[in-house]
């Protein structure tokens, strides 16, 4: 039996044919590996499936520089106060070209000599949407205004999938540190 009330533990102890075959599908496709989240979804394989396919959209295939799909998801993460996929991202987010400065931003805000930045308000944004689900600090067509319609769709999309995980690693026990 998991430890964890939802989801399998990483071990993959009594996982079903169907879940192995999702948790195989996951580990061979662009993330390398099976995080938190997936484990804590193959209650439902095929549900597992269907959203981190929606990861896969986002993460790997999206219209957003590396940078600002990163800044995005790391305010998303602080937003629902996700530490898991906060520090999950850290490193790639480095990796992308963001500063420590802008980094730390997303927990903490954004330093006033920053505002007005692209990245900034992407920030505010984010967080905003993934907080409230309404654009109180930075309007959707402000958003639209410096980065289109595309985009500005894709952050939406971020700030729902990553809010998604964070619901699924708190209530399945799998918040561990990275």
């Amino acid at each position: 039996m998991s430890s964890h009330p939802i989801g399998l533990d990483p071990r993959l102890a009594d996982a079903s044919e169907e879940q192995r075959a999702v948790v195989d599908k996951i580990a061979q496709g662009p993330r390398g590996s099976v995080p938190s989240p997936f484990l804590a979804m193959l209650d439902r394989p095929d549900l597992a499936d269907a959203i981190q396919q929606v990861g896969v959209a986002i993460r790997f295939n999206g219209v957003l520089s590396d940078a600002h799909r990163e800044l995005a998801i790391l305010a998303t993460a602080a937003a629902v106060g996700c530490r898991y996929e906060w520090q999950y991202h850290c490193p790639i987010a480095a990796e992308a070209g963001l500063s420590h400065e802008m980094i730390e931003a997303t927990a903490v805000g954004i330093p006033p000599a920053h505002e007005g930045a692209l990245w900034a308000d992407i920030v505010r944004f984010c967080r905003a949407v993934a907080r409230d689900r309404q654009d109180t600090d930075v309007p959707v067509a402000r958003m639209i205004e410096l980065v289109g319609r595309e985009k500005t769709s894709e952050l939406i999309a971020i700030c729902g999938y990553y809010a998604l995980l964070a619901s699924y690693i708190k209530i399945g026990g799998h918040e561990i540190e990275v």
